[in-house]
């Protein structure tokens, strides 16, 4: 009768079937590379079925199975277990005369199995995930040559493992690289304390409208807004209350404009949206939006109530003239908005 007690202390063992899921073969689809290795072992030893077993828990589960019409039996069924112990090829001559495996389906089925050969598949780490092994209707012997072949081939089974996790790694790895690119991208074009595009990143889309306004299409508007006594905000509440009243009018802007619109954080306090295909005029509307959203909502968690007002300027994107001439105008216009009172617009 079978002498290995169930729980089996090596196959429960957590760390080796720690490192079984780790591999991730388990109740994977049949591969050519697996299948080949299962048949050069079978032809080698002149065997008519030949195996890739790995262990579970409560099974042995057959990655290739070259001869036999199953995927997987009981772990009280297994010889492999057995061959797992060894740190040679485990060879039972026959398996009939065995009271080990006597009693076992495959010895007592109408056309039973007599021999059995099995190399246990080891890790680099030193744990047993299963075996190579042949088996044959009839009782014999294996050479030492053959066992050592045996024991080359359930290298090569390890070594498909590795690779298949190595392969698995660079993957995730090129996946993190591309996801580290995307995040240093956005951040390379991204306002850190506002999320709105950074000065760069504006510019270049201005170059991109001015080209396409060039090109005869639909005219564009530009807004350049100022925070009112800014400095103040900082002087009296301190530079964190100054970053939140930053957050603030970025926020409101976000509402504000509309999907198609670019703002940016041009920098200190200064913002510019492009509004593309607006007039003035409908830029006009939206700049009286965002003083109306500043006026009503004071900036959140400042005590006393912060309501901040802006100073902006409003043009035409001209696709005639120079950008710097341009944003030279709108400046400008900005600061006459000052000049005049503040939290007003100028358009010019």
């Amino acid at each position: 009768m079978d002498t290995l007690a169930f729980p089996d202390p090596l196959i429960d063992d957590p760390q080796r079937l720690q490192a079984l899921r780790r591999y991730a073969v388990l109740d994977t689809p049949m591969e050519p590379a697996y299948d080949e290795l299962a048949d050069m072992a079978g032809h080698i030893c002149a065997a008519p079925v030949a195996l890739i077993s790995f262990l579970d828990r409560e099974r042995q589960w057959f990655k290739a199975a070259m001869g036999l019409a199953v995927q997987e039996t009981p772990l009280d069924q297994s010889i492999c277990r057995y061959a797992a112990r060894q740190t040679g090829v485990f060879v039972v001559p026959d398996l009939a005369l065995d009271p080990r495996f006597a009693h076992f389906d495959i010895v007592t089925q109408e056309h039973p199995m007599r021999f059995y050969a099995g190399a246990p598949l080891v890790t680099p780490d030193g744990y047993v995930l299963g075996t190579l092994c042949v088996l044959d209707y009839v009782p014999r012997l294996l050479a030492p040559r053959l066992q050592e072949l045996m024991l080359a081939l359930a290298r090569q089974v390890i070594r498909l493992l590795e690779l298949k996790r190595a392969n698995e790694r660079q993957g995730h790895m090129l996946v993190e690289l591309e996801e580290a690119r995307r995040q240093m991208a956005v951040l390379a074009h991204t306002d850190v304390l506002t999320g709105l595009s950074n000065r760069r990143a504006f510019t270049e889309r201005l170059r991109q409208e001015l080209a396409l306004l060039q090109r005869g299409g639909e005219p564009a508007s530009l807004l350049m807004l100022d925070v009112d006594h800014f400095k103040r905000v900082n002087d009296l509440h301190g530079h964190h209350a100054g970053d939140m009243a930053l957050q603030h009018v970025a926020a409101l802007c976000r509402e504000v404009f509309r999907a198609a619109d670019v703002v940016s954080r041009w920098g200190g306090e200064e913002f510019m949206a492009l509004l593309p295909a607006t007039g003035v005029d409908q830029a006009g509307a939206v700049a009286e939006r965002l003083h109306a959203a500043l006026a009503a909502r004071p900036v959140p968690g400042i005590e006393p109530a912060l309501v901040l007002t802006a100073s902006m300027g409003l043009s035409a994107f001209e696709p005639l003239h120079p950008l710097d001439i341009t944003l030279r105008t709108l400046d400008a216009a900005m600061y006459t908005a000052k000049r005049e009172g503040r939290n007003r617009t100028v358009a010019v």
